[in-house]
C-alpha cells in the first residue's frame, strides 16, 4: 500500500525523533514530519519508510501500541485502487460480524475503511471499541444515549485517518472515487 504512513492519535507532546526511534524498530525511518490536524487540532505525523515492506510492518506492530495513555493508530494517508485480498475481506467481515453492522453505508464505510487504511488498523480500533462499550460506553453527541460498539468504532475512526481517506469512508460513506474499483 506504500511506504508512507499516517500516524495519529499520540500524546501531543511526542517529538518526530521519539516516533522515529520507535517505527524505526519495524524498519527504516527516512521522514517524521508532525503537523496539527487544523479541524480537531490534535498531532498526525505522516512517516516515510524507507520500503514498503517496513510500512506494512510498522503497520502491523503499532496500530493499537499504547504510548502514554494513547493507542496509536496508524494508516495510509492516499486513497489506494487495489481491490480486497481474500485476507482483507475475510477480516472485514470478521469486523462487520463483531460490530453487528447490517446496513448498507456502514458495510460500505468498513470495506472502505479496511481497503484505504488496512486490516492491522481496523482491527486495533474494533479492539479498542469493544473495550469502551465494555467499560462505560460513549454517549451520542447529544448524550440522549449511548453509541452502539459500530457507533464507537466510527467515532474513533472519524479523526484517525487523513483528511483524503476521511472524506471517501465519511463524507463519500464508502463509496470509491470515480477510477477507483470497488
Amino acid at each position: 500500500m506504500g511506504s508512507v504512513l499516517y500516524v495519529t492519535n499520540f500524546p501531543p507532546e511526542t517529538t518526530a525523533d521519539e516516533l522515529a526511534e520507535l517505527f524505526n524498530q519495524a524498519g527504516t525511518v527516512e521522514t517524521v514530519d508532525i503537523a496539527i490536524e487544523e479541524k480537531t487540532e490534535t498531532p498526525f505525523a505522516i512517516i516515510a519508510m524507507a520500503a514498503e515492506k517496513h510500512a506494512t510492518k510498522a503497520n502491523r506492530e503499532f496500530n493499537g501500541h499504547a504510548l502514554g495513555e494513547y493507542r496509536l493508530a496508524v494508516s495510509y494517508p492516499e486513497v489506494d485502487p487495489r481491490d480486497l485480498t481474500a485476507k482483507q475481506r475475510k477480516a472485514m467481515d470478521a469486523v462487520i460480524e463483531t460490530l453487528e453492522e447490517t446496513d448498507d453505508v456502514p458495510l460500505r464505510q468498513i470495506e472502505a475503511m479496511v481497503r484505504l487504511c488496512g486490516t492491522f488498523f481496523v482491527e486495533a480500533l474494533v479492539e479498542e471499541a469493544l473495550a469502551i462499550d465494555e467499560r462505560e460506553g460513549l454517549m451520542t453527541s447529544d448524550g440522549e444515549r449511548r453509541r452502539s460498539k459500530g457507533g464507537v468504532f466510527f467515532y474513533l475512526a472519524r479523526y484517525r485517518i487523513s483528511p483524503d481517506v476521511r472524506r471517501v469512508i465519511f463524507n463519500r460513506k464508502g463509496k470509491m472515487p470515480a477510477g477507483v474499483e470497488s
